[in-house]
C-alpha cells in the first residue's frame, strides 16, 4: 500500500490500528509531503532542461553582421520549460544584452511557431522574427526587468566570433602623377 501511495512504509505502519480521526490528518500530511517532493523534483528537471536548452541554443547560434541567428525550435521549446524563470536574457558578449519576459516569449511562440520558415535573431536592438520570406515580421525590444527579479532569469551567453585584428602594412610612397604625353615621349626615346 505504501508503494501505491508513494509514502514511506514505516510512516504508514505507524498508522495501523489507530482510530480514523487520527489516521486521516496524518495520512493527509504524508500525501501532502509526497506531492511537494514530486513538485520539487519536477521543477528541478524543468530547470535542468531549460539550462541545457539555453546552452544548446548558444552553441547553435550563427553570427552574421553583429546578429546571433537562433534556432526557433529551441527558442520556443525546452528553453521555456522552467516556469521559475521570469525572464530570459540573451548576452552577446560586450555587444548587447536583451531581456525578454518568459511569458511574452511563450505567447510569441504560441503564435509564431506554426510558420515553417520562421527565422529568429537577436542583436543590440532586440529579438527579431521573420517569416514568409521577410513579408511577416515581429520585433521585440529588450524588456525592463526589476533588479529584484534578476536572480530569477535564465541567461543565454551567445559568444560572438573572435574579431580578426587587421595587420597594417607599410604603404608605398605615392608616385608622382605623370601625364600620358610624357610617358609616350619617354617610350619613343628608349625605343
Amino acid at each position: 500500500m505504501a508503494v501505491l501511495l508513494g509514502v514511506e512504509r514505516e510512516a504508514l505502519e505507524q498508522l495501523v490500528g489507530k482510530p480514523d480521526r487520527e489516521v486521516g490528518p496524518k495520512l493527509e500530511a504524508l500525501l501532502h509531503r509526497r506531492a511537494e517532493a514530486q513538485e520539487a523534483r519536477r521543477a528541478e528537471r524543468a530547470a535542468q532542461l531549460a539550462c541545457s536548452a539555453a546552452e544548446h541554443l548558444a552553441r547553435t547560434a550563427v553570427w552574421h553582421e553583429g546578429r546571433a541567428h537562433l534556432d526557433p525550435s529551441i527558442l520556443f521549446g525546452a528553453i521555456l520549460a522552467d516556469v521559475g524563470h521570469k525572464f530570459i536574457a540573451f548576452h552577446g558578449g560586450r555587444a548587447f544584452e536583451v531581456r525578454m519576459l518568459r511569458h511574452t516569449l511563450w505567447s510569441a511562440g504560441e503564435a509564431l511557431s506554426r510558420h515553417d520558415d520562421l527565422a529568429a535573431w537577436v542583436d543590440a536592438e532586440g529579438l527579431h522574427f521573420r517569416w514568409k520570406n521577410g513579408r511577416g515580421g515581429l520585433n521585440f525590444l529588450s524588456q525592463h526587468v526589476p533588479a529584484r527579479d534578476i536572480a530569477y532569469g535564465l541567461h543565454v551567453y551567445l559568444t560572438p566570433p573572435a574579431q580578426r585584428t587587421s595587420v597594417h602594412r607599410a604603404q608605398r610612397p605615392a608616385r608622382r602623377p605623370v601625364s600620358l604625353g610624357d610617358e609616350v615621349v619617354n617610350m619613343t626615346l628608349f625605343a
